[in-house]
């Protein structure tokens, strides 16, 4: 019996560590979030519809890169929710990164008028604020990291976010764009309800900021409203790139906590963003990594160190058991 508790709680603790290993791949990771200041009462049609709107949009997310729904009282209560995964990806990534946004928006977003959040691989939005199809150019989180110690970084990162600036704009899907100069590489994503005009619009402003703001940063990302640009060296770096883990907000800007009060956004917050004086339009407060803590992470650890604890148990207890017989025999 111990040998078959033995065999069976290692493979999932190696299985378990292994997933722990991947963690910095995973297309879910959290950049930020928004939650409105106005809120919505449990049991009323808009309610309703807010649960319509974020199931619709992750039953739609494992088909296509792009969705926008109105439910049938759209007409009347204003709701509308879209999602953007990126558009290189498989559908069934796409899938993944919605549900757990729609997840994170129940919690962080409970109960608000509108919500906004941003994983690595996609983007969920809803609210009554008629911000489908209209361009938003406001810088909501920028990063950049791993200084490279090469001068020559920045050029070739100029010229890699240069080709998506220069990129032809595919007619669907948010307009994923890739580019590349030597060892570095680039890519945008806008929403896909922007016209081509608005993305180009939105990218090169991203471009912009990142050039003008990660110096000679080997990685770098901004997002936009509508869209958002990276780019990073391949070649060997020094330092952190811009990875989850700790952010900041363009301009240095302090982030208020989502709550009540202030002068019209939530917990009276100062976003940091150039000539954008106090908040985020619509009334949205950003969050950037840090600042709103998913125990996903804390749960997985607490369940590894589970997991490993009954497994050294049950090989002691083996290693006794064998040590008794032994004993009995001799």
């Amino acid at each position: 019996m111990w040998k078959l508790l033995a065999a069976t709680a290692l493979p999932i603790l190696i299985s378990l560590l292994a997933v722990r290993a991947r963690g910095a791949d995973d297309y879910t990771a959290f950049v930020y979030a928004g939650c409105s200041q106005a809120r919505y009462a449990a049991g009323t049609q808009y309610a309703a519809d807010v649960d319509t709107v974020l199931s619709t949009l992750t039953d739609t997310a494992a088909s296509t890169p792009y969705a926008n729904y109105t439910p049938p009282s759209g007409a009347a209560t204003g709701l509308v929710g879209l999602y953007q995964c990126r558009s290189d990806l498989p559908a069934a990534v796409c899938g993944v990164c919605v549900k757990s946004s729609v997840s994170k928006l129940s919690s962080l977003c409970n109960s608000a008028a509108g919500g906004a959040v941003q994983l690595r691989a996609c983007f969920v939005r809803y609210g009554n604020d008629s911000f489908l199809g209209k361009p938003d150019n406001t810088v909501l989180f920028k990063k950049c990291g791993g200084e490279s110690g090469d001068a020559g970084v920045a050029a070739l990162r100029d010229a890699a976010l240069g080709a998506l600036q220069a990129a032809s704009s595919p007619a669907a899907d948010g307009s994923y764009r890739a580019g590349a100069a030597g060892y570095v590489q680039a890519m945008s994503q806008c929403v896909g309800d922007l016209g081509a005009k608005a993305c180009t619009d939105c990218v090169s402003i991203a471009a912009s900021q990142l050039k003008a703001g990660c110096g000679d940063a080997s990685a770098g990302e901004v997002y936009l409203g509508k869209c958002y640009a990276r780019f990073w060296s391949n070649a060997g770096t020094s330092g952190g790139g811009a990875t989850p883990g700790g952010g900041n907000v363009i301009g240095g800007g302090n982030v208020g906590p989502i709550g009540d009060g202030g002068n019209g956004i939530a917990g009276g917050g100062t976003v940091g963003v150039p000539g954008a004086g106090t908040g985020y339009g619509y009334g949205f407060v950003p969050r950037p990594y840090g600042d709103v803590q998913d125990g996903s992470g804390k749960t997985l650890a607490i369940i590894i160190g589970i997991v490993a604890a009954a497994a050294i148990i049950i090989i002691f207890l083996s290693f006794v058991r064998r040590a008794r017989a032994a004993n009995g025999k001799s």
